[in-house]
């Protein structure tokens, strides 16, 4: 798109710049030469003056008159009445000519032979032909500034709809100042929380009715098992047996919709956990800089260690993005696995968290600073999502610390796991 915009905006700039230098050069072509025409006229008059007197005052007009009144670089032939000629001055050069008529005497003819006409010409031309290509460079930079600012919003609302295919359901703050692109931001910043809301009630009602419905299964499963032993009546534990049958079918049933959810979510993209936290590192480090901040990574992790990309991403992102906004001096990404458990914290130098907001940092429309208040909660959804958690390890300053679940390894998701993932972070730490 770039590419069409700057070639559609050089072309019309071109073309109106070749215009108006051919209308200038012919301009001053014809110029030149009207100006040189009414300057040869004025001396031949005045030349044709001064012969006249000569003539009436008795003097003979010849060579030497003519030379006398001649002015620099021009010839003056003068044809008389009765068919002679007397010429003066320079010798023929083919130059520009005017012709005036002296009474008793005959026509002055003058000549410029200076050359001057074709010299200036061809300088006004040069000159003209100059300052288009000056405004022509001019054009080109111009084009090439203003079709970058036209496309780089587009160009970064399509990233933004990229990181949302993905699964990063992060909002963007950024406006561009065009309303149409504005309005269009706004659009996908409602539309990302939307949906992060929507998924998140959606995880929570698949936890829910997982609750719900397994522990009374479970309980419901014992009673048969106490009916299915019952020692006085057979029929009974038959029926109990039928029961127990149908109870486990249940629960299967159960199992299996909720292990197809989980499958699903596995259907999204694998990648590494350190080539993710590196591609957020890419993203950041400009604005960071831009800030005089530093940002830095260390990343202990095995390369095996592959994580969602879009969720994940979006979590360390917004944990980055916070760090910049609210914290202060160098902020660190450290990622680690050690106790059958992976862990990312992100921490600064900054002032930290306030303790009225500590609390409920996690919660929506709650900010420190009076901004949207979504960005950490709905990282706390993509967080549990793939199974994991987010914490605040310490207020001031700011620590916050991201617990990835394992799918693979049930026993590195749950309260055991992560206490032994606390203790030993806090040891490495």
């Amino acid at each position: 798109m770039q590419r069409r915009i700057l070639a559609a905006s050089l072309a019309v700039t071109l073309m109106v710049i070749v215009v108006m230098t051919g209308v200038m050069a012919w301009s001053d072509w014809v110029g030149i030469a009207g100006d040189n025409e009414r300057r040869l006229m004025t001396q031949a008059e005045r030349a044709a003056e001064r012969l006249h007197v000569l003539s009436h005052s008795g003097g003979v007009v010849d060579e030497s008159s003519l030379a006398d009144v001649v002015p620099p670089d021009s010839r003056l032939e003068l044809a008389t009445a009765d068919g002679g000629q007397v010429v003066g001055g320079e010798v023929a050069a083919g130059g520009p000519t005017v012709s005036v008529t002296i009474a008793d005497l005959g026509v002055l003819t003058m000549e410029d032979t200076s050359g001057a006409v074709g010299r200036n010409r061809w300088l006004a031309l040069s000159s003209i032909i100059g300052i288009g290509l000056a405004i022509a460079v001019v054009a080109v930079a111009v084009s090439i500034r203003t079709s970058r600012r036209l496309t780089r919003p587009i160009v970064e609302l399509a990233t933004h709809a990229d990181r949302l295919a993905s699964g990063d359901l992060r909002t963007s703050d950024v406006r561009y100042g065009v309303p149409e692109l504005d309005r269009l931001a706004s659009s996908m910043d409602a539309s990302v929380v939307r949906v992060a809301a929507l998924l998140a009630q959606e995880r929570r009602l698949t936890v829910d009715a997982s609750h719900h419905l397994k522990t009374p299964l479970t309980a419901l499963s014992l009673r048969l098992e106490e009916l299915a032993v019952w020692p006085d009546d057979r029929d009974v534990r038959s029926e109990a047996r039928q029961a127990l049958d149908q109870v486990e079918r249940l629960s299967q049933v159960v199992d299996d919709l909720l292990l197809d959810r989980r499958s699903q979510d596995a259907l999204r993209s694998k990648v590494p956990l350190a080539a993710v936290v590196e591609q957020q590192l890419a993203e950041w480090r400009p604005a960071f800089d831009a800030a005089h901040r530093t940002l830095l990574a260390h990343v202990d992790v095995p390369d095996s260690a592959a994580v969602d990309a879009g969720p994940v991403g979006q979590v360390v992102a917004t944990l980055i993005e916070n760090s910049l906004v609210h914290g202060g001096g160098r902020t660190m990404v450290e990622a680690r696995r050690a106790q059958g458990a992976t862990w990312i914290d992100v921490y600064d130098e900054g002032s930290g968290i306030p303790d009225a907001v500590a609390p409920m940092v996690f919660d929506r429309d709650v900010s420190g600073s009076g901004r949207t208040g979504v960005g950490l909660a709905a990282a706390q959804d993509a967080a549990v999502s793939v199974g994991g958690r987010l914490t605040l390890v310490q207020r001031r300053p700011a620590h916050f610390r991201f617990f990835l679940g394992d799918r693979e390894d049930p026993t590195t998701v749950g309260p055991e796991a992560e206490e032994r993932a606390e203790a030993d972070a806090d040891h490495v730490g």
